[in-house]
């Protein structure tokens, strides 16, 4: 159960950086009524989308960089050429 709540806490922090840096919220402080104070948070849920799509591509750009043995993805092969055995061919050696 603790490592459960260690690991919200770690993806919540995340998010909190992440999006802070990103510029995916702002948060704005300002007087209220009767001296307290009222906080506003935005979210810029257009920005939030497009960073998260932009990083989708990226990451299966990489992975299928990785399948394809370093080549990119519109000069990789689409399947290797199937081998046949005939029964007249000799054994290579």
């Amino acid at each position: 159960m603790r490592n459960l709540l260690a690991l919200l806490a770690a993806a919540g922090l995340t998010f909190a950086g992440a999006g802070w840096y990103l510029g995916w919220y702002h948060v704005e402080k300002a007087p209220a009524a009767e001296g307290h104070r009222a906080v506003h948070i935005d979210f810029d849920n257009d920005k939030i989308s497009a960073d998260l799509k932009k990083g989708g591509e990226k990451v299966q750009g990489v992975l299928d960089n990785k399948i394809n043995g370093g080549m990119p993805a519109e000069t990789a092969p689409k399947s290797l050429p199937a081998q046949t055995d005939t029964p007249d061919d000799p054994p290579q050696q």
